[in-house]
Protein backbone atom coordinates (compact mmCIF):
# COMPACT_ATOMS: atom_id res chain seq x y z
CA UNK A 1 0.00 0.00 0.00
CA UNK A 2 1.09 3.49 -0.72
CA UNK A 3 0.38 6.71 0.23
CA UNK A 4 -2.41 8.11 -1.59
CA UNK A 5 -2.25 12.04 -3.12
CA UNK A 6 -4.83 14.41 -2.17
CA UNK A 7 -7.18 14.32 -5.30
CA UNK A 8 -7.60 18.06 -5.95
CA UNK A 9 -3.92 18.46 -5.03
CA UNK A 10 -2.87 18.72 -8.63
CA UNK A 11 -5.52 20.82 -10.00
CA UNK A 12 -4.64 22.98 -6.79
CA UNK A 13 -0.98 23.33 -8.23
CA UNK A 14 -2.12 24.10 -11.79
CA UNK A 15 -4.03 27.17 -10.97
CA UNK A 16 -0.86 27.92 -8.91
CA UNK A 17 1.90 27.38 -11.62
CA UNK A 18 -0.77 29.72 -14.25
CA UNK A 19 -0.65 32.59 -11.89
CA UNK A 20 3.56 31.98 -11.46
CA UNK A 21 4.07 31.87 -15.13
CA UNK A 22 1.82 34.62 -15.60
CA UNK A 23 3.75 36.64 -13.21
CA UNK A 24 6.88 35.84 -15.13
CA UNK A 25 5.52 36.79 -18.70
CA UNK A 26 4.90 40.13 -16.74
CA UNK A 27 8.11 40.65 -15.83
CA UNK A 28 6.40 40.86 -11.91
CA UNK A 29 7.91 39.44 -8.75
CA UNK A 30 5.78 36.16 -7.37
CA UNK A 31 6.18 35.33 -3.99
CA UNK A 32 4.08 31.79 -3.16
CA UNK A 33 3.09 31.46 0.71
CA UNK A 34 4.71 28.57 1.64
CA UNK A 35 3.70 27.89 4.84
CA UNK A 36 0.25 28.89 6.73
CA UNK A 37 -1.58 29.91 4.34
CA UNK A 38 -5.55 30.67 5.26
CA UNK A 39 -6.81 32.75 2.75
CA UNK A 40 -3.85 33.99 0.59
CA UNK A 41 -1.63 32.03 -1.53
CA UNK A 42 1.13 33.94 -2.47
CA UNK A 43 2.04 37.92 -3.25
CA UNK A 44 2.78 39.69 -6.39
CA UNK A 45 5.56 42.56 -6.25
CA UNK A 46 5.40 45.33 -8.82
CA UNK A 47 8.52 45.72 -11.05
CA UNK A 48 8.41 48.75 -13.14
CA UNK A 49 9.26 49.19 -17.00
CA UNK A 50 13.11 50.09 -16.46
CA UNK A 51 12.83 46.74 -14.19
CA UNK A 52 13.17 48.42 -10.60
CA UNK A 53 10.59 46.38 -7.48
CA UNK A 54 8.65 49.29 -6.22
CA UNK A 55 7.44 47.69 -2.88
CA UNK A 56 3.96 48.17 -4.62
CA UNK A 57 2.32 44.36 -3.24
CA UNK A 58 -0.91 42.41 -3.87
CA UNK A 59 -1.87 39.20 -2.45
CA UNK A 60 -3.91 36.59 -4.21
CA UNK A 61 -6.01 33.88 -3.28
CA UNK A 62 -6.03 31.17 -6.34
CA UNK A 63 -9.03 28.86 -6.80
CA UNK A 64 -8.73 26.51 -9.41
CA UNK A 65 -11.50 24.01 -11.32
CA UNK A 66 -14.76 24.12 -12.32
CA UNK A 67 -16.58 23.91 -9.54
CA UNK A 68 -15.58 27.31 -8.82
CA UNK A 69 -16.98 28.41 -12.47
CA UNK A 70 -20.74 27.17 -12.16
CA UNK A 71 -21.89 30.22 -11.06
CA UNK A 72 -22.07 32.48 -13.87
CA UNK A 73 -23.91 34.96 -16.19
CA UNK A 74 -23.23 36.53 -19.21
CA UNK A 75 -20.43 38.48 -17.91
CA UNK A 76 -18.93 37.82 -14.45
CA UNK A 77 -18.32 34.17 -12.81
CA UNK A 78 -20.04 34.22 -9.04
CA UNK A 79 -17.67 33.58 -6.29
CA UNK A 80 -19.36 32.58 -3.10
CA UNK A 81 -16.86 33.53 -0.19
CA UNK A 82 -17.37 32.21 3.33
CA UNK A 83 -17.68 34.50 5.96
CA UNK A 84 -14.36 34.01 7.76
CA UNK A 85 -12.86 35.17 4.32
CA UNK A 86 -14.84 37.86 3.77
CA UNK A 87 -13.52 39.43 6.87
CA UNK A 88 -10.41 38.32 6.80
CA UNK A 89 -9.74 39.99 2.76
CA UNK A 90 -11.88 42.81 3.82
CA UNK A 91 -9.32 43.98 6.56
CA UNK A 92 -6.10 42.82 4.75
CA UNK A 93 -3.82 45.71 4.61
CA UNK A 94 -2.51 44.90 0.52
CA UNK A 95 -5.09 44.53 -2.11
CA UNK A 96 -6.65 40.94 -2.37
CA UNK A 97 -6.77 39.54 -6.05
CA UNK A 98 -9.41 36.96 -6.33
CA UNK A 99 -8.35 34.47 -9.15
CA UNK A 100 -10.29 31.79 -10.57
CA UNK A 101 -8.37 29.34 -13.02
CA UNK A 102 -9.80 27.13 -15.44
CA UNK A 103 -7.86 23.82 -16.02
CA UNK A 104 -9.68 23.29 -19.17
CA UNK A 105 -8.94 26.71 -21.32
CA UNK A 106 -5.49 27.56 -18.72
CA UNK A 107 -7.32 30.66 -18.37
CA UNK A 108 -7.33 32.27 -15.04
CA UNK A 109 -10.01 35.05 -14.15
CA UNK A 110 -9.37 37.95 -11.43
CA UNK A 111 -10.78 40.63 -9.59
CA UNK A 112 -10.05 42.46 -6.81
CA UNK A 113 -12.52 40.93 -3.36
CA UNK A 114 -10.83 43.37 -1.28
CA UNK A 115 -12.04 46.49 -3.51
CA UNK A 116 -15.45 44.94 -3.52
CA UNK A 117 -16.15 44.14 -0.02
CA UNK A 118 -14.84 47.74 1.12
CA UNK A 119 -17.43 49.36 -1.46
CA UNK A 120 -20.25 49.99 0.79
CA UNK A 121 -22.36 49.74 -2.42
CA UNK A 122 -21.71 46.11 -2.87
CA UNK A 123 -19.73 44.75 0.15
CA UNK A 124 -23.68 43.03 1.20
CA UNK A 125 -23.42 41.33 -2.13
CA UNK A 126 -23.71 36.99 -1.13
CA UNK A 127 -21.24 36.75 -3.82
CA UNK A 128 -17.88 38.33 -5.69
CA UNK A 129 -18.34 39.00 -9.13
CA UNK A 130 -15.59 38.11 -10.82
CA UNK A 131 -14.97 39.43 -14.95
CA UNK A 132 -14.61 37.02 -18.12
CA UNK A 133 -13.48 39.98 -19.66
CA UNK A 134 -10.37 40.12 -16.62
CA UNK A 135 -8.40 37.57 -17.95
CA UNK A 136 -5.40 37.28 -16.37
CA UNK A 137 -2.51 35.98 -19.57
CA UNK A 138 -4.08 38.90 -21.36
CA UNK A 139 -3.83 41.48 -18.27
CA UNK A 140 -1.52 44.39 -18.11
CA UNK A 141 0.86 44.63 -15.02
CA UNK A 142 -0.34 48.14 -14.17
CA UNK A 143 -3.43 47.56 -14.58
CA UNK A 144 -3.62 44.20 -12.48
CA UNK A 145 -1.51 46.27 -9.72
CA UNK A 146 -4.06 49.73 -9.83
CA UNK A 147 -5.39 49.54 -6.52
CA UNK A 148 -1.94 49.10 -4.94
CA UNK A 149 -1.25 52.60 -6.05
CA UNK A 150 -0.07 51.87 -9.42
CA UNK A 151 -1.01 54.09 -12.23
CA UNK A 152 1.55 53.57 -15.51
CA UNK A 153 2.97 57.24 -15.63
CA UNK A 154 6.14 57.58 -14.97
CA UNK A 155 8.28 58.09 -11.78
CA UNK A 156 10.51 61.31 -12.02
CA UNK A 157 13.83 60.91 -9.96
CA UNK A 158 14.99 64.02 -8.91
CA UNK A 159 12.88 66.24 -6.89
CA UNK A 160 13.61 69.89 -8.54
CA UNK A 161 12.22 68.34 -11.38
CA UNK A 162 9.28 67.03 -9.54
CA UNK A 163 8.76 70.51 -8.26
CA UNK A 164 8.87 72.18 -12.07
CA UNK A 165 6.75 69.75 -13.34
CA UNK A 166 3.65 70.79 -10.49
CA UNK A 167 4.20 73.96 -11.87
CA UNK A 168 3.44 73.18 -15.49
CA UNK A 169 1.10 70.59 -14.96
CA UNK A 170 -1.37 73.10 -14.93
CA UNK A 171 -5.56 72.82 -16.92
CA UNK A 172 -5.69 75.16 -20.14
CA UNK A 173 -8.71 76.72 -19.59
CA UNK A 174 -9.77 80.55 -19.15
CA UNK A 175 -12.41 79.23 -16.38
CA UNK A 176 -10.42 77.27 -14.15
CA UNK A 177 -7.13 78.08 -13.99
CA UNK A 178 -4.88 75.95 -11.54
CA UNK A 179 -1.81 74.08 -11.18
CA UNK A 180 -0.60 70.87 -9.65
CA UNK A 181 1.26 73.38 -7.67
CA UNK A 182 -1.66 74.99 -6.69
CA UNK A 183 -3.18 72.32 -5.18
CA UNK A 184 -0.43 71.08 -3.11
CA UNK A 185 0.94 74.11 -1.64
CA UNK A 186 -2.94 75.45 -0.90
CA UNK A 187 -3.75 71.74 0.66
CA UNK A 188 -0.82 71.52 3.00
CA UNK A 189 -2.00 71.40 6.67
CA UNK A 190 -1.23 69.69 9.85
CA UNK A 191 1.69 71.86 10.50
CA UNK A 192 2.28 71.15 6.42
CA UNK A 193 2.86 67.09 6.96
CA UNK A 194 0.10 66.33 5.64
CA UNK A 195 -1.59 66.95 2.27
CA UNK A 196 -5.59 67.65 2.23
CA UNK A 197 -7.49 67.39 -1.14
CA UNK A 198 -11.21 67.37 -1.93
CA UNK A 199 -13.09 68.65 -4.93
CA UNK A 200 -13.64 71.94 -3.00
CA UNK A 201 -9.40 72.84 -3.07
CA UNK A 202 -9.32 72.64 -6.85
CA UNK A 203 -12.48 74.75 -6.95
CA UNK A 204 -10.73 77.35 -4.21
CA UNK A 205 -7.77 77.04 -5.70
CA UNK A 206 -9.00 78.09 -9.39
CA UNK A 207 -11.30 81.01 -8.15
CA UNK A 208 -8.42 83.01 -6.43
CA UNK A 209 -6.43 82.24 -9.55
CA UNK A 210 -8.72 84.00 -11.53
CA UNK A 211 -9.00 86.88 -9.36
CA UNK A 212 -5.17 87.44 -9.16
CA UNK A 213 -5.66 86.97 -13.15
CA UNK A 214 -5.34 90.96 -15.14
CA UNK A 215 -8.98 90.28 -16.68
CA UNK A 216 -11.03 93.05 -15.36
CA UNK A 217 -14.29 91.11 -17.16
CA UNK A 218 -12.81 87.72 -14.39
CA UNK A 219 -12.20 89.86 -11.22
CA UNK A 220 -15.56 89.35 -10.04
CA UNK A 221 -16.76 85.68 -10.56
CA UNK A 222 -17.66 83.86 -7.96
CA UNK A 223 -17.12 79.88 -7.49
CA UNK A 224 -20.84 80.08 -9.72
CA UNK A 225 -18.99 81.29 -13.00
CA UNK A 226 -16.38 78.66 -12.49
CA UNK A 227 -16.32 76.26 -15.69
CA UNK A 228 -15.95 72.55 -14.07
CA UNK A 229 -16.51 70.25 -16.94
CA UNK A 230 -14.80 66.57 -17.66
CA UNK A 231 -11.41 67.87 -18.34
CA UNK A 232 -11.41 69.70 -15.17
CA UNK A 233 -12.81 66.76 -13.20
CA UNK A 234 -10.19 63.94 -14.75
CA UNK A 235 -6.92 67.21 -14.44
CA UNK A 236 -7.84 67.03 -11.00
CA UNK A 237 -7.72 63.37 -9.90
CA UNK A 238 -4.85 63.35 -12.15
CA UNK A 239 -3.26 65.36 -9.09
CA UNK A 240 -3.95 63.05 -6.67
CA UNK A 241 -2.02 60.46 -8.80
CA UNK A 242 0.40 62.68 -9.38
CA UNK A 243 0.74 61.93 -5.75
CA UNK A 244 0.65 58.46 -5.63
CA UNK A 245 3.09 57.92 -8.79
CA UNK A 246 5.36 60.16 -7.53
CA UNK A 247 5.49 58.84 -3.78
CA UNK A 248 4.95 62.09 -2.06
CA UNK A 249 2.07 61.17 0.24
CA UNK A 250 1.07 58.21 1.62
CA UNK A 251 -2.59 57.92 0.24
CA UNK A 252 -4.61 55.00 0.13
CA UNK A 253 -5.10 54.81 -3.92
CA UNK A 254 -7.59 51.74 -3.34
CA UNK A 255 -10.23 53.67 -1.65
CA UNK A 256 -9.80 56.45 -3.99
CA UNK A 257 -10.67 54.39 -6.56
CA UNK A 258 -13.57 53.43 -5.13
CA UNK A 259 -15.33 56.83 -4.56
CA UNK A 260 -13.52 57.79 -8.42
CA UNK A 261 -14.57 54.35 -10.21
CA UNK A 262 -17.92 52.76 -8.46
CA UNK A 263 -19.10 56.31 -7.12
CA UNK A 264 -18.20 58.92 -9.84
CA UNK A 265 -17.37 61.28 -6.70
CA UNK A 266 -13.52 62.74 -6.20
CA UNK A 267 -12.14 61.24 -2.93
CA UNK A 268 -11.74 63.34 -0.15
CA UNK A 269 -8.79 62.36 2.36
CA UNK A 270 -6.03 64.07 4.45
CA UNK A 271 -2.73 62.34 4.11
CA UNK A 272 0.50 62.40 5.40
CA UNK A 273 3.31 63.50 3.91
CA UNK A 274 5.81 60.93 2.67
CA UNK A 275 9.95 61.48 3.65
CA UNK A 276 10.20 62.64 -0.32
CA UNK A 277 6.89 64.82 0.23
CA UNK A 278 8.94 66.48 2.98
CA UNK A 279 12.00 67.14 1.22
CA UNK A 280 10.02 68.83 -1.27
CA UNK A 281 8.99 71.28 0.77
CA UNK A 282 12.36 71.59 1.95
CA UNK A 283 13.00 72.55 -1.60
CA UNK A 284 11.04 74.65 -1.92
CA UNK A 285 11.64 76.12 0.71
CA UNK A 286 15.64 76.77 -0.52
CA UNK A 287 14.24 77.99 -3.75
CA UNK A 288 11.88 80.24 -2.14
CA UNK A 289 14.92 81.60 0.23
CA UNK A 290 16.92 81.84 -2.95
CA UNK A 291 14.07 84.41 -4.95
CA UNK A 292 13.68 86.33 -1.78
CA UNK A 293 17.93 86.81 -1.36
CA UNK A 294 17.89 87.40 -5.36
CA UNK A 295 15.15 90.71 -5.01
CA UNK A 296 12.73 88.82 -7.55
CA UNK A 297 10.18 87.72 -4.73
CA UNK A 298 9.32 90.25 -2.11
CA UNK A 299 10.15 88.98 1.24
CA UNK A 300 7.44 88.82 4.03
CA UNK A 301 8.53 87.48 7.83
CA UNK A 302 5.70 85.34 8.91
CA UNK A 303 4.47 84.00 5.18
CA UNK A 304 5.88 81.30 2.99
CA UNK A 305 4.75 79.10 0.04
CA UNK A 306 4.48 75.73 2.24
CA UNK A 307 2.87 76.87 5.59
CA UNK A 308 -0.17 74.85 7.17
CA UNK A 309 -3.39 75.63 6.35
CA UNK A 310 -6.63 74.75 8.41
CA UNK A 311 -9.39 72.89 7.88
CA UNK A 312 -12.22 71.90 10.11
CA UNK A 313 -15.88 70.44 10.22
CA UNK A 314 -18.44 72.22 8.72
CA UNK A 315 -21.17 73.24 11.54
CA UNK A 316 -23.77 74.19 9.11
CA UNK A 317 -23.46 70.58 7.77
CA UNK A 318 -24.18 68.89 11.17
CA UNK A 319 -25.72 70.72 13.74
CA UNK A 320 -29.38 70.14 13.14
CA UNK A 321 -28.07 66.71 14.08
CA UNK A 322 -26.37 67.16 17.34
CA UNK A 323 -29.88 67.24 19.54
CA UNK A 324 -30.60 63.63 17.82
CA UNK A 325 -27.36 62.37 18.71
CA UNK A 326 -27.85 63.45 22.10
CA UNK A 327 -30.98 61.95 22.79
CA UNK A 328 -30.25 59.20 20.85
CA UNK A 329 -27.40 58.13 23.05
CA UNK A 330 -29.56 58.58 26.36
CA UNK A 331 -32.20 56.22 25.22
CA UNK A 332 -29.17 54.14 24.29
CA UNK A 333 -28.05 54.13 27.49
CA UNK A 334 -31.58 53.50 28.86
CA UNK A 335 -32.32 50.36 26.64
CA UNK A 336 -28.99 48.79 27.87
CA UNK A 337 -30.43 48.77 31.68
CA UNK A 338 -33.90 47.45 29.94
CA UNK A 339 -34.69 43.88 30.05
CA UNK A 340 -36.72 44.49 26.98
CA UNK A 341 -35.37 42.45 24.16
CA UNK A 342 -33.03 44.38 22.24
CA UNK A 343 -33.13 44.93 18.32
Amino acid sequence: MLPKAPANHAQERRGISAVAAAAANMNQIWRETPTADVGIDGQLEYVDESGFATGKTIAAQVKSGPSYLEHEDATTYHFYPEAKHRTYWERYPLPVILMLHDTESGLTYWTDARQYLRDPHTSNSAYIPVPKTNILQQTTAVKLFETAGVTGDAFIIHLKDVMFEMAKRRIDAVAFPVSFFDLFAQGLTLIARSVYYGIDLGMAAAKFNMGLQDLPNLKEQTEFDLTLGLDEHNFLFDYVKFLVTQNLANIDFADCLVEWVNREMHPHFVAPLSSRGRQLIWLIDRYEGAMVNAGVLEKEDDLKVCQEGLFEMMQISYVRRVPRIHFFQKRLLELDKSPVAKP
